[in-house]
């Protein structure tokens, strides 16, 4: 089992790295090598496939713990960790050699943005993805396709286009390195590319329409569960990094008062003191929106439709009120909110890269709130 003290140590390697990982737009070599070695991004492989099958509130806790050392290192874990749940939906000689390795980590796009023909024992892939967050130490890609048929869409069950994920190996994959963002730089999630490279049925699978081949209780969860409330639990880490930051550059930093620190100017304090609420408020409610989510899955009950809402309605709601709260810290702290290699302008950075991510944006409310409201 993974302690505490280990994911400790490991951030503190993190934090030791961060600025040269900054500049290099990718995790250091060491900090990625004991990733692999804690076992982390074995957290949601089958256990039928040597992994961890952790189940998910102790998972988001070791996203959060990872965030909270670095923001770029919590993302990589929950990415890394997040891409085992698709051993459950492959068919188990696909799942085998992907997953059987001893560092397997996925790295791959939700987008479907390649075309898939089908051609006899399975497909002909073409395609170019965006953000492979990990692309560098990736043992396999994977990226959802429109699936053809001599060149037409294939339709599905609903008379949409049939989409499927494809799973590439390296060497079968173009990296571009494309990555040069304002936070989460470490994160290397570099665009990718294949050309007509021929995949085999028993590497494409489905998270949204497959039914699960492995009976764990993790895998009966909707993959939207599993990433909005990981996405949150990591939003969660960075603003817990950002106040701590904040705190300590608050008591050494001069403010407006003369000979006084920001830490002694009330209007600091009230505002800090309001972020602190927030940061608090939204980790009660992912720990208990996980710990429901969870015992639904293990009861082997289907969450309904308006748990689903509230699930994303609550996920929006953590990361936009943890944004707010962090970036109103950073309207006090002066130029130092924009330093390169200051730790609380990092965590500002961060917390703004991964509040933009598609799966906490504020665009699901509306469904959700429909939902809730229980109308078309």
């Amino acid at each position: 089992m993974i302690r505490e003290s280990q994911i400790e140590e490991l951030g503190h390697l993190a934090r030791e790295l961060a600025s040269v990982s900054d500049r290099r737009a990718q995790l250091h070599e060491a900090v990625v090598e004991r990733i692999r070695e804690l076992g982390l991004f074995r957290l949601w492989i089958p256990r039928s496939y040597g992994g961890l099958e952790l189940d998910l509130p102790h998972a988001l806790k070791i996203y959060e713990s990872a965030a909270h050392a670095d923001g770029s290192l919590g993302w990589a874990v929950m990415i890394g960790a997040g891409g085992g749940l698709f051993a459950a939906f492959l068919e188990p000689g696909g799942a085998g050699e992907i997953f059987g390795r001893a560092h397997a980590v996925i790295a791959g796009s939700g987008t479907p943005d390649g075309r898939a023909e089908r051609v006899q024992g399975g497909y002909r892939v073409t395609g170019r993805w965006r953000y492979a967050s990990g692309a560098p130490y990736a043992t396999t890609f994977t990226a959802n396709c429109i699936v053809t048929s001599g060149g037409a869409p294939v339709p599905g069950t609903g008379g949409e286009p049939l989409i499927r994920a494809m799973a590439f190996d390296p060497s079968q994959v173009e990296i571009i390195s494309t990555w040069d963002s304002s936070g989460m730089r470490a994160t290397a999630s570099h665009d990718f590319q294949v050309t007509d490279v021929f995949v085999p049925e028993a590497r494409s699978f489905s998270v949204f329409t497959d039914v699960p081949r492995d009976p764990g209780p993790l895998y009966r969860l909707p993959f939207g569960v599993l990433t909005e409330l990981p996405v949150s639990a990591v939003a969660v880490g960075i603003a817990r990094h950002a106040l701590e930051a904040f705190a300590a550059l608050a008591r050494r930093k001069k403010g407006l008062l003369p000979h006084a620190t920001l830490a002694e100017e009330p209007t600091v304090r009230a505002q800090y003191a309001e972020a602190h609420a927030r940061c608090c408020s939204a980790r009660a409610l992912l720990d208990a929106v996980a710990s429901r989510s969870w015992e639904s899955a293990t009861t082997g009950r289907a969450l309904t439709p308006r748990e689903l809402a509230e699930i994303t309605a609550c996920s929006v709601h953590c990361v936009s009120g943890l944004r707010d709260a962090v970036l109103g810290l950073a309207s006090l702290a002066g130029m130092t909110a924009l330093a390169n290699d200051d730790e609380f302008a990092r965590a500002v950075r961060d917390l703004e890269a991964l509040s933009a991510h598609v799966a906490v944006s504020p665009r699901h409310c509306a469904s959700a709130g429909a939902r809730l409201l229980n109308v078309p």
